[in-house]
């Protein structure tokens, strides 16, 4: 009866926690349903996707999911010792050595679980934002490069595919070409920031380590986009990839040319004059409408 008279307070215990939000809800519920009741989205259409998107989109989920550590932990931490002071006092039961060790070691895994929950998305969530920031700064750098009468180009975001997305892609009378941004901290060395990136080998050498998995990615990236495009519009498209890297000066020690490796500031410049093959107008239009239908799924209402 012990086991039971405790389960019973802890089910008073939790009903002071969850019963006031569980009205809240109902009540934020209820107001949302209440001023939209006349209201109509004044857009027409779903949206493109902007630059970052599933970066922002990851962002969120992760920034509630540390929110729900940080309602679990206080709940998880101090149910068991309420709990079974309540049994004391409301049934006069004095809990034995036993049942505190259970209940507490339950106590103490799920507050342990939580706590390694928040450790694991406080240390991504660092990455995302430097992420979604350099995205969204090679994206208003791709806007500089749209003028229809000389240059007409088109420009989209985050194209998703299986296992992966584009995070842009351009259309032009040179190509399309696949432009993957990569975020990456600049060091401090005797008081300075590191801001030298060397393509040499086939490898990006940073101050303090050597990669090659960008360069790999781009070029599998623009394997599969090129597949792509050729089911979807029935002719062969020239496809290159560009790497580029935000904040950092690119050192050429190589011909760099599959990929293009730029640094974000060239990049609006340097564009142009790359190139992936030629295109007619009729060719450029044709697979910027392909792209716009695989893209255009960002519900209009999620965004009010």
């Amino acid at each position: 009866m012990e086991w039971l008279s405790s389960l019973y307070v802890q089910g008073i215990v939790l009903s002071l926690y969850f019963v006031p939000l569980f009205i809240l809800v109902v009540i934020v519920l209820c107001l949302k349903r209440f001023t939209g009741r006349n209201r109509s989205n004044p857009l027409g259409a779903d949206l493109l996707r902007p630059a970052g998107y599933s970066l922002q989109r990851s962002i969120d989920d992760l920034q509630t999911d540390l929110m729900q550590s940080f309602v679990a932990l206080p709940i998880m931490a101090t149910l068991a010792p309420l709990a079974l002071l309540l049994q004391e006092k409301l049934f006069h039961k004095v809990a034995n050595a036993q049942t505190w060790l259970v209940l507490i070691s339950i106590s103490a895994v799920a507050v342990g679980y939580y706590v390694y929950k928040a450790i694991r998305v406080a240390r991504r969530l660092p990455q995302l934002r430097l992420g979604l920031a350099c995205e969204m700064a090679v994206g208003q750098e791709l806007d500089q490069v749209i003028r229809p009468e000389t240059h007409p180009y088109r420009v989209f975001h985050d194209i998703q595919f299986e296992g992966f997305n584009v995070d842009h892609l351009v259309i032009g009378p040179n190509g399309v070409f696949v432009i993957e941004t990569k975020g990456r901290s600049k060091h401090m060395l005797d008081g300075k920031k590191q801001a030298k990136v060397r393509l040499e080998g086939n490898a990006l050498h940073f101050p303090t380590h050597v990669e090659t998995q960008p360069l790999e990615q781009v070029r599998m990236t623009v394997k599969a986009v090129r597949k792509w495009l050729l089911e979807s519009t029935g002719f062969e498209v020239p496809v290159a990839g560009v790497l580029v890297l935000p904040g950092w000066y690119v050192e050429l020690k190589q011909r760099a040319t599959d990929p293009y490796v730029l640094s974000g500031k060239a990049l609006s410049s340097q564009l142009p004059k790359l190139k992936a093959g030629s295109m007619e107008l009729g060719e450029v239009q044709a697979v910027a409408y392909q792209v716009a239908q695989r893209v255009r799924d960002v519900d209009r209402e999620r965004v009010v």
